[in-house]
């Protein structure tokens, strides 16, 4: 079973972000804050982490690193609404595999998710 991490600041966030991926068989952890995301990433191999902590990614060039270590997994999607195109190129830069221009369709959402690893890659 996948393993997929909701990483937001604000609860209403993370439960938006479960309820449109509700048909997903996954083991869903929500978590609130980037401590509790990095300790997390530490403990157990996730396949995916959903985050909309764009300044993270953007100002701790570490962050990638602590939510993979030497993996490349998980994979890391990117939920923003105002992401200028340089932000975009610098959050690929640091290893981020997609980015998803809010608000997204639920069905594109779940299709993003939902994709096979290899699909993604």
């Amino acid at each position: 079973m996948r393993k997929i991490v909701i990483h937001s600041a604000l609860a209403e966030m993370r439960a938006l972000i479960r309820g449109m991926l509700s048909d997903i068989e996954a083991l869903f952890v929500p978590i609130a804050s980037r401590e509790e995301l990095f300790r997390a990433c530490r403990a157990v191999k996730y396949d995916l982490v959903l985050t909309d902590d764009v300044e993270m990614l953007l100002h701790d060039r570490a962050a990638v690193t602590k939510i993979r270590g030497i993996e490349s997994l998980p994979q890391i999607f990117v939920l923003s609404h105002n992401l200028s195109e340089e932000g975009a190129v610098a959050l690929l830069d640091a290893g981020v595999n997609q980015i998803i221009a809010l608000p997204v369709a639920p069905e594109r959402l779940y299709g993003k998710v939902s994709a096979p690893y290899s699909d993604l890659v």
